[in-house]
């Protein structure tokens, strides 16, 4: 019987507390090579980022903002040093990376250092705030590690239909940004359906005057006999609005991939200009 104990004790028990032990650096979508060690680099008030030129300054910006909302921001200088320092090295691609979204990470108890071209930088970035941990006295720190990384597939992409359901341009943003924190590229907005037309075109005023909106909705799969919520449904983006988030996107290293469906799929259009269709 006591044996039985400990075996359970050995086959059960034991890998579960090496798990919790070996599992300490946790990355979504996970590297291609992650090499843990001990010790941790502590961030105060007194870190500094070493940043040399415009796009160092640039990720230093971006740095800034992420560890802001942790209260610190840190200053930036131009001369490195051996410690307390997190490092930003922009190299050209050429000799050092197989694509421009690759990156090394290495963290030690003396220094962070960053090794990238600018848009494998912010996906170190990226990485690195996923690695902050904040302990009970609320200090910030970041486990030992030496990461290299290179994404697996060059199309990484999301789709937003605003189109059945509007959404508006803070959750948009919203949206891209979790695109941004785990390393998605192409935002595939789905800007025009049946059920609405969801962007400004000047010369079509009655694209959103009458094809953004609709009386109610369709209950669940109620179509025969068709059953509606009674709740009307609307709204589309200006022309600015989506220059905004197309802006807002690339500033995150996402593209935008914009659905304008024609002929099929129409009949918010073809509400707002019957003239255009096939049908009495």
């Amino acid at each position: 019987m006591k044996l039985a104990v400990v075996g359970f004790i050995v086959a059960v028990v034991l890998p579960s507390i090496l798990l919790g032990q070996t599992d300490t650096i946790s990355v979504i979508p996970k590297p291609r090579m992650v090499q843990g060690s001990a010790g941790a680099f502590r961030i105060t008030k007194k870190t500094k980022i070493a940043a040399q030129g415009d796009s160092e300054r640039r990720l230093a910006d971006l740095l800034n903002n992420l560890l802001s909302r942790y209260g610190i921001r840190l200053d930036v200088t131009r001369g490195s040093s051996k410690q307390n320092v997190i490092d930003l090295n922009i190299l050209s691609m050429a000799g050092h990376f197989r694509t421009d979204e690759d990156y090394g990470l290495n963290v030690s108890p003396d220094k962070i250092e960053i090794n990238a071209d600018e848009r494998g930088g912010f996906y170190a970035i990226q990485t690195l705030a996923q690695l902050i941990r904040v302990d009970s006295a609320k200090e910030i720190s970041i486990p030992s590690v030496g990461i290299s990384d290179s994404p697996r597939f060059r199309y990484r992409g999301m789709h937003l239909d605003v189109a059945r359901h509007f959404m508006p341009v803070e959750f948009v943003k919203k949206y891209i940004d979790l695109m941004s924190q785990y390393k998605f590229n192409y935002f595939h907005w789905h800007l025009t359906e049946d059920q609405g037309w969801r962007i400004e075109i000047k010369k079509y005023p009655r694209l959103t005057e009458i094809g953004s909106k609709r009386p109610e909705t369709v209950k669940e799969r109620n179509l025969s006999p068709y059953i509606g919520d009674g709740i009307p449904h609307g709204g589309f983006y200006t022309q600015e609005q989506i220059k905004d988030v197309v802006a807002y996107a690339k500033a995150r290293h996402i593209t935008v991939i914009p659905e304008i469906e024609l002929p099929g799929h129409a009949s918010a259009a073809l509400a707002a200009y019957p003239q255009l269709g096939c049908k009495p």
